[in-house]
């Protein structure tokens, strides 16, 4: 007897089946447990431990104190590096006038990356207060004057890049 291919496929999944079922209907019981009639477990109602900041005032400060002074480093190199941009306005990409701008532009660069530094040790501190629950308003300051110096810096430097011609 020749048998279709559908039913060789189905024949041993259908017996496969079979030999799953078992004659015996042992089903859970539908009644109520022992933990689902107790009474609710009470647990001492004890004051919760007050959560310490993540980062003390003097840690906060020291972070504060390297981004103003990255920022002062920016600062100081700011005038040269926008002298140097407009000198190599419209100069080919040869120009040692260009070289010159390029390699200023690389200084503040650095002197934003110090800064942008402290504001991701800041972010750090900011996600793990969060997380923790524990007080992060001064932390969250401190980091909003830290943001402020690098857009700062992001604007000036912006600046120069449209002085540079770029």
């Amino acid at each position: 007897m020749v048998v279709p291919s559908k039913f060789r496929v189905l024949l041993p999944l259908m017996a496969g089946l079979a030999a799953c079922a078992s004659g015996e209907p042992r089903y859970p019981s539908l009644a109520l447990r022992p933990f689902e009639t107790a009474p609710p477990a009470t647990t001492p109602s004890s004051p919760a431990e007050a959560t310490r900041p993540l980062a003390s005032p003097a840690a906060l400060a020291q972070l504060a104190a390297r981004a103003i002074a990255a920022d002062a480093a920016f600062t100081s190199q700011q005038p040269t590096a926008s002298r140097l941009a407009r000198a190599a306005y419209r100069q080919p990409v040869e120009s040692d006038a260009r070289a010159r701008a390029l390699v200023a532009m690389a200084d503040l660069a650095a002197q934003r990356a110090a800064t942008s530094a402290v504001l991701a040790e800041l972010d750090q501190l900011a996600a793990d207060s969060a997380i923790s629950f524990a007080p992060g308003q001064e932390i969250e300051a401190t980091r909003s004057r830290v943001l402020t110096l690098v857009q700062a810096q992001d604007a000036a430097m912006a600046r120069l890049w449209e002085e540079m011609g770029q």
